[in-house]
């Protein structure tokens, strides 16, 4: 058995940048945040948990089959905001703009991963990075005032360009995402790989 998702990676300089400087802020640091790691970055499409090693050629089929036609394209990082709600804050995330062209392989797959029984249902798509995982506000002004700060703001561009099947291993250093297949996206509009600046 393997814990199993399906996500798209997400590399960009500029939010590195930014979450670099909110690590270093003394008042936001007075409340305890678990940073997530920028190489442990993705949107999340599909959650498939603990899953019997010989069912992933059907997992990177129905990959390939779905995401066949999806062309690589540019987008940006937009906007903070936090999971559950903000009374009760346990997430930081920041969000991702138009991710309008990855729909219809993701309805697709995720009514081909129900009738394969890997999921009870597919739930529409919410695109968003996990920053950090909130342990205790301490200093619950600082991170309020964090928030409304940055709920309009923008980060920067990335790249949308693979579906990547990771393996999550669970380590007391937090998890660890393997790379178990990777299906590159196509390049119509771009010539060559949009990256961030």
């Amino acid at each position: 058995m393997k814990r199993l998702f399906v996500g798209i990676p997400v590399e960009s300089k500029t939010v590195e940048k930014s979450v670099k400087t909110w690590m270093e802020d003394p008042l936001l640091n007075l409340n305890l945040l678990n940073w997530v790691k920028s190489e442990n970055w993705h949107i999340t499409l599909f959650f498939l948990g603990n899953t019997q090693t010989s069912l992933i050629p059907l997992l990177i089929q129905l990959i390939e089959e779905s995401f066949c036609s999806v062309q690589a394209f540019g987008t940006m990082v937009s906007g903070a905001g936090v999971f559950p709600h903000e009374r009760n804050p346990k997430v930081l995330w920041l969000g991702m703009e138009n991710l309008q062209l990855l729909l219809p392989a993701c309805s697709k797959m995720g009514e081909d991963l129900q009738q394969n029984g890997f999921i009870a249902g597919y739930k529409p798509l919410k695109p968003h990075l996990t920053m950090a995982r909130i342990k205790n506000l301490d200093n619950r002004s600082s991170f309020d005032s964090f928030l409304t700060q940055n709920r309009q703001m923008t980060f920067g561009s990335v790249a949308i360009n693979r579906v990547v099947l990771y393996e999550s291993v669970l380590d007391y250093k937090g998890p660890v995402y393997k790379s178990l297949f990777v299906k590159t996206l196509g390049y119509g509009q771009y010539e060559t790989n949009p990256v961030d600046e």
